[in-house]
């Protein structure tokens, strides 16, 4: 016999790939959303790219090598063709004991506010494109407090000087969200090679500076150059101390491109 029409249904099974794609969906989908996918500002936001998350990995990864790599040839470079007999004395005044630890923790540091910083860059490729233009200055999708699903997202403004206000403070934000670690290894790696240390600390300012007017004056893009020039002086930094801890600790790999003796 066939159950009643009228009679109860049975409830789909919840799976981990059914509610993947509520998550990608969401409940409260932006409301007017334009043909256009580019996401540039007039036209509103894009639409979810559910394949933007696994876009962005080997990116995400990239970030959390490449630098690293570039930034510990320099440092090797300046401890190698640099005042080294002075760095090894520095080195064996302040090294006592097991301080090279607190060396390598300024490496572990920086890389975990590396990955806190990009991490969400995973999840914006999905929300956002490469060509969105301004929208990707928001670091928060604000929504209107308003009933019902299609309720408007709120974004930052981009034009005019409240454009360029929001994007000065955005810089300022990204400057907060990046320099705990400078300080820190700007301290630790100019006790052990002072003026590199002092030059590294320069560039990285004069990049923090032309990142925010590019920022505010030409909007998003007119920050890359001040980024990249921030973020290799910041690196570099981190990367001395590196060379700090592998010389103190022998390690292995490195120890062996420093071969002088402390």
């Amino acid at each position: 016999m066939k159950p009643p029409s009228g009679g109860p249904k049975v409830a789909a099974l919840d799976t981990p790939a059914k509610r993947w794609k509520s998550f990608v969906r969401s409940s409260t989908p932006p409301p007017a959303r334009s043909e256009k996918t580019g996401g540039d500002v007039k036209d509103g936001m894009p639409e979810i790219d559910k394949n933007g998350f696994a876009k962005m990995a080997p990116l995400f990864g990239a970030i959390l090598i490449i630098p690293r790599a570039i930034g510990m040839a320099i440092a090797v470079a300046i401890y190698k063709y640099g005042q080294t007999a002075m760095y090894d004395k520095n080195m064996k005044s302040y090294m006592k004991g097991d301080k090279g630890y607190l060396y390598a923790a300024v490496v572990v540091f920086g890389l975990m506010v590396t990955w806190l910083n990009n991490y969400p860059m995973l999840y914006k490729n999905m929300v956002m494109r490469t060509g969105s233009g301004n929208l990707r200055a928001n670091m928060m999708i604000y929504k209107a407090a308003e009933s019902g699903k299609d309720a408007p997202y709120v974004i930052l403004e981009t034009e005019g000087a409240i454009g360029a206000y929001n994007r000065a403070n955005r810089s300022l934000t990204h400057f907060t969200e990046n320099s705990l670690v400078v300080v820190v290894a700007m301290l630790l790696a100019g006790a052990v090679f002072p003026f590199p240390a002092f030059v590294c600390t320069c560039i990285f300012a004069l990049g923090r500076i032309m990142h925010q007017i590019g920022y505010a004056a030409k909007g998003y893009g007119g920050h890359g150059l001040g980024f990249m020039v921030a973020m290799f002086a910041g690196v570099t930094l981190e990367m001395l101390c590196a060379v700090v801890a592998a010389k103190t600790l022998d390690v292995p790999m490195i120890g062996a491109m420093l071969k002088t003796e402390l």
